[in-house]
């Protein structure tokens, strides 16, 4: 009888302890892990005023691992002007110098005389917002952007930009949609 009344006892004390700490309507839930550090990368810039088209990044201990936003972004503006610039004066060597898988090289080649542009484009034509990088290593990096063409065309896109380093620059590889898409592959693939 006594078993009877102290496993009685738990089973109440259990539902009374889930009762108590049950979230409520309109409470404000706080969460129950924490990370254990925080580093916020998103930012809104503005596009740059001079033309460079060097897609390299190099520290000066001889790291190409990208650490700011500010530096991925520019990355991904030498690369998006190649790939236009590829496009607008039909040229596919200007692509391969920025492009490092075959199937974006053809997408980009398929555009040729198919994309219109209002003249050539510059550098500072294109801008990023909400930047943040996902995943970076000394040979590749990917990064999360809303980007945006203006002047040559109104070309938009949004999402995660993969380029990897080769020899001696950063080269394009692919651009995923979604966060969840499976990005990851492509800093191991082989192209």
């Amino acid at each position: 009888m006594i078993r009877r009344l102290a496993a009685g006892l738990i089973v109440v004390g259990l539902a009374v302890g889930i009762w108590a700490l049950w979230p409520r309507a309109g409470s404000d839930p706080t969460p129950t892990t924490l990370p254990v550090a925080v580093e916020s990368t998103t930012t809104t810039t503005t596009p740059a005023t001079t033309a460079t088209t060097d897609a390299t990044t190099t520290t000066t201990d001889g790291s190409h691992v990208v650490t700011t936003v500010e530096e991925a972004e520019e990355i991904l503006r030498s690369l998006w002007f190649g790939w236009f610039e590829g496009i607008y004066n039909q040229d596919e060597d200007r692509i391969r110098e920025v492009v490092g898988n075959p199937d974006q090289i053809a997408a980009a080649a398929a555009q040729f005389g198919e994309l219109e542009m209002a003249r050539a484009p510059v550098d500072h034509d294109f801008a990023f917002v909400d930047t943040e990088i996902l995943e970076t290593s000394d040979d590749c990096t990917a990064v999360w952007t809303s980007m945006s063409a203006t002047g040559f065309s109104e070309a938009a896109l949004e999402g995660v930009h993969v380029f990897r380093w080769a020899g001696d620059s950063w080269l394009f590889v692919s651009l995923w949609t979604h966060r969840e898409d499976l990005w990851e592959a492509d800093c191991d693939a082989e192209f």
